[in-house]
């Protein structure tokens, strides 16, 4: 009995370690490891694409920031610009997004470029006590590699954020896109 109370106090200490230990790397490395474990199920290879290749597909973005995990419809523009589709995310009032490919760029570099402006409503006004209408807008960038996955185009790297107090780029993320009708054979609408 005092053997088994000994072997519960242990785990619970141990326990109590992985959640504190978790909550201030752990999130990063559980997506890194998501993603490593995603695309080690599929053999890919390393390019650098360029602007044709990328322009006029539409990917499915998956967003993973600490603890959460949403996916997007998207389209890369002729022009430069983004589209974007159904998302499984908050709602989106609007947006505004644009995406480029550093030509010169090393994979090292992460040549894929892309900067994406959400604005967001949330709260609604119901009585006295209510805060009402929140309007806020995220905006992230996303600096990634091309590769191709079987058929499909893939690309994976980090997503990054301005603090607004310091002004200082952060790493607030993962991100994968991988091109929809290759992977999945059914195209979304634009």
């Amino acid at each position: 009995h005092i053997h088994n109370k000994k072997h519960l106090t242990m785990l619970a200490k141990a326990l109590l370690y992985l959640a504190l230990v978790s909550t201030s790397f752990g999130f990063t490395a559980y997506n890194r490891f998501v993603i490593q474990k995603r695309c080690a199920l599929i053999s890919s290879s390393a390019k650098v694409a360029n602007r044709a290749e990328l322009s006029q597909k539409e990917f499915q973005l998956e967003e993973l920031e600490d603890r959460e995990e949403c996916e997007t419809e998207l389209w890369l523009n002729d022009d430069g610009t983004i589209t974007i589709g159904k998302s499984n995310g908050p709602k989106i009032k609007e947006y505004r997004g644009d995406w480029h490919i550093l030509e010169t760029a090393t994979e090292e570099d992460r040549p894929f470029r892309m900067r994406l402006s959400r604005t967001y409503e949330a709260g609604c006004h119901t009585g006295r006590n209510q805060v009402g209408d929140i309007i806020y807008t995220l905006t992230r960038e996303f600096h990634g590699n091309v590769e191709m996955v079987g058929d499909s185009i893939s690309v994976s790297g980090r997503m990054h954020g301005i603090d607004d107090g310091s002004l200082l780029d952060c790493e607030l993320g993962y991100f994968t896109m991988i091109d929809a009708v290759a992977s999945e054979g059914i195209e979304g609408e634009k």
